[in-house]
């Protein structure tokens, strides 16, 4: 099942939906008219566990039977599938193509950890929306991720029981300050340069996500998809997720150990080489980053 959040013109509150053949079909509204209850977003959905799931694919596919409320996907606006995760964690350096092309040195998993940092809320924004250019920083780099949901509580979870915790996955860009202009003149201290990366990852709009969140059931195999981005139709990165470091449910249970997960968190799972910092071409007003992940829908964003 495709899952979206979305809005019309006519409607601009955002709605949870899911997408069949290029329609998009208003599941709380749809199972109203069929004398079912569904919640109106995607998280809450999430917490209802499979049953809930089941529920959502039971009222879609009713719908799509009887022609119950839907609108042309390409009318609609897309928000970021979940707009209300309680956190968004993300990983750095976990591909080695991408540490090499920073001036690093191929590492072995057996004796490193995943290293996982956390983006604000306000970061998110869906398919179509703006990656806006901070007064703060004239080095905006794109990176192309996939992200990982969760779809129940956990905390301590096994490597072999990891996957059961992920319900689907979407399309992720953790767009970055490389630097920033923020503290010019200030005194040096330890950890400054981890502190300036970290700000750099907080900006408004800086993690575009959509159009999907795509359940587990339609993805065999989330570490083995094909990924690409674009920046004005130039490709710049063309990877799998096979070439990930630590895989989904390395990464799942080694975050799971650092903090409880919950229905809805995000887990964006590290970029592959590629990035604008390589070469210092970095993002500019007017281009178009399109982001791509097999199975899991283009994502689409122009830089303001």
């Amino acid at each position: 099942m495709k899952l979206v959040t979305f809005s019309t013109p006519a409607n601009p509150m955002p709605s949870m939906g899911a997408v069949h053949n290029g329609n998009v079909y208003d599941l709380a509204n749809c199972a109203k008219a069929l004398g079912m209850a569904l919640p109106n977003d995607v998280r809450s959905l999430l917490e209802a566990g499979p049953a809930g799931l089941a529920a959502a694919q039971s009222v879609l596919a009713q719908a799509v039977e009887q022609g119950l409320l839907f609108f042309p996907e390409n009318i609609v606006k897309m928000h970021a599938p979940i707009t209300n995760p309680a956190k968004i964690l993300c990983l750095a350096g976990n591909y080695q193509e991408h540490i090499k092309e920073g001036g690093g040195s191929a590492v072995d998993k057996t004796k490193i950890t995943p290293r996982v940092f956390i983006k604000p809320i306000t970061t998110l924004c869906g398919d179509g929306a703006p990656i806006l250019l901070p007064d703060i920083s004239h080095w905006v780099d794109y990176e192309l991720e996939l992200a990982v949901i969760i779809g129940k509580t956990g905390r301590g979870i096994a490597v072999a029981d990891a996957m059961s915790y992920v319900a689907g996955y979407a399309v992720y860009n953790d767009i970055s300050s490389r630097k920033l202009t923020i503290a010019e003149g200030r005194d040096k201290r330890d950890g400054d340069g981890w502190f300036d990366w970290l700000n750099g990852k907080w900006q408004d709009n800086s993690g575009p996500m959509g159009p999907y969140l795509v359940t587990t059931d339609e993805v065999p195999n989330g570490d083995n998809l094909w990924m690409k981005l674009w920046v004005n139709n130039e490709l710049r990165q063309n990877s799998n997720t096979d070439k990930m470091i630590f895989n989904i449910a390395e990464t799942v249970a080694f975050a799971s150990r650092l903090m409880t997960l919950q229905p809805g968190d995000i887990i964006a799972t590290g970029t592959p080489s590629g990035v604008g910092a390589t070469t210092s071409t970095y993002l500019k007003s007017g281009d178009v980053v399109r982001c791509e992940i097999e199975g899991l829908g283009v994502l689409d964003n122009t830089v303001a």
